[in-house]
């Protein structure tokens, strides 16, 4: 599978998954990864899309994609469009609970699996299947993404972690030894109560000063950064913030404040005018705001190359050459998913005789010309193409004012057809400069329409 390359500074993570396990029964011990006998290293090459790590796994013989998400205590696997070629063993009905306020979403346990990544293997892996299409990050990404692994890799060895090469080497940890390094931050990495997922220590920049902060390490979420407002140490949205859709959760989608804050201080690293989402308290019962206070996702992650070492407990920075670019956000207010394929009428223009002719005007050199065809408009070509979907719209933003819809099919970007258009192109052009214009043509209930605003900035 060819991953695209996507500019992750046009297309943060408002639109992805924020996959967080909040109930501990599911990790159960297993015997986990491990390198092949004699090897004490290996490499994995992975695609950086959306500020996420896309890692290639084979599960029981089947090649998958996988994301690669610190905020996971367990493996999740929940794309169905493998579910007839894929066999999983040991099956037996759960149900699971994360970020959202709708019911817990039926998932399926599996014991017992081969699950490879890179050399590494482990051959008695539990695997958590989710039934719910709706969980789903393929519709979001453009392309196949099957499921997300954390903990389970994670614990067993040292990753170094290159952002900027997409690279991550992986060693055991009895055998590795640390490197000085004058340009690198290192310090302790913490574990939440579950003992599976990572907490850093950051601070947060206001304008009464800097705040201390417990973010959960969440490679998973392709966000900056989410906070959680509390008072009593000092997070509160700021004045200049807007509603917006942040993401899907396990049991929903979850809803806040999107906003920029000045700054976050990571060591001796400080990164400025952040883009931070604050969730609706609703979306967050159950989270401890003494113990953690946000989580720091893959749009601050990806500035920096680091060593993960769980079972050292530490964590090492480096900035890389993503350290110093703008964060940007979504100007136009709709978000757009890839909704399958939709099949496409176009004319067929071919030469015939029996026909009238058409007259087509081309210009050449300064020269304008006109080439006479003979054309059999009466038969058609049917193919088909990706659709994507307007899946929100904000209110009261550019898109909205001039009536798009959620539920719109979209057909045309600015004169060129959306099946044309990678998901990312399409999107970044929603994160370019303010007062862009945009023209949309789509087809509600088999009508279609054409709409053209204008990108504006809401903080």
């Amino acid at each position: 599978m060819k991953i695209l390359y996507w500019d992750f500074y046009h297309f943060l993570k408002e639109k992805a998954l924020i996959l967080l396990l909040l109930i501990p029964f599911i990790a159960q011990a297993q015997d986990g990864f491990r390198l092949p006998e004699g090897e004490t290293s290996d490499k994995i090459k992975f695609e950086l899309a959306n500020n996420l790590i896309i890692i290639p796994v084979e599960l029981n013989g089947v090649q998958l994609y996988f994301i690669l998400d610190t905020g996971v205590g367990s493996t999740i696997l929940f794309s169905i469009d493998k579910r007839e070629s894929l066999e999983l063993k040991n099956a037996s009905k759960i149900y699971l609970r994360g970020l959202g306020n709708e019911a817990p979403a039926e998932a399926i346990k599996s014991t017992n699996n081969l699950l490879k990544i890179g050399n590494a293997y482990s051959d008695n892996h539990t695997i958590y299947m989710i039934f719910d299409e709706s969980i789903n990050f393929s519709p979001l990404m453009g392309f196949p993404v099957h499921g997300i692994i954390g903990y389970d890799f994670f614990k067993r060895f040292i990753l170094n972690i290159s952002y900027s090469k997409e690279i991550i080497k992986v060693y055991d940890p009895v055998s590795y030894r640390y490197k000085k390094c004058k340009k690198c931050y290192r310090t302790d990495l913490g574990l939440d109560s579950s003992g599976k997922r990572p907490m850093i220590k950051a601070k947060y920049k206001t304008d009464k000063g800097l705040v201390d902060v417990n973010l959960l390490l969440d490679s998973g979420s392709s966000s900056a950064l989410w906070l959680f407002e509390n008072p009593e140490i000092g997070l509160a949205v700021p004045e200049d913030s807007f509603d917006d859709f942040l993401g899907k959760g396990f049991n929903g989608d979850i809803y806040g404040k999107k906003t920029k804050v000045e700054g976050l201080n990571i060591g001796n690293f400080e990164i400025k005018q952040v883009t931070a989402s604050f969730p609706d308290s609703l979306y967050i019962q159950g989270i401890s705001l003494k113990k953690r206070q946000g989580s720091i996702g893959g749009g601050i992650l990806k500035r920096f190359d680091m060593i993960v070492d769980y079972p050292n407990k530490k964590i090492t920075y480096k900035k890389n050459k993503f350290f110093n670019k703008p964060f940007y956000y979504n100007m136009s207010g709709i978000t757009i998913q890839h909704n399958g394929v939709r099949i496409a009428k176009n004319y067929n223009i071919r030469r015939s005789p029996s026909r009238p002719s058409l007259d087509f005007v081309t210009k050449k050199n300064g020269k304008i010309s006109v080439n006479v065809f003979k054309a059999d408009v009466s038969s058609f070509v049917y193919s088909l193409e990706p659709e994507y979907k307007i899946t929100e719209v904000r209110p009261g933003s550019p898109a909205a004012v001039v009536g798009l819809m959620k539920g719109d099919s979209v057909l045309e970007v600015n004169g060129k057809k959306a099946s044309l258009y990678q998901l990312s192109d399409l999107n970044d052009l929603f994160y370019s400069e303010e007062g862009k214009r945009i023209s949309i043509k789509v087809e509600r209930l088999g009508i279609e329409m054409k709409f053209t605003f204008r990108l504006k900035k809401v903080i």
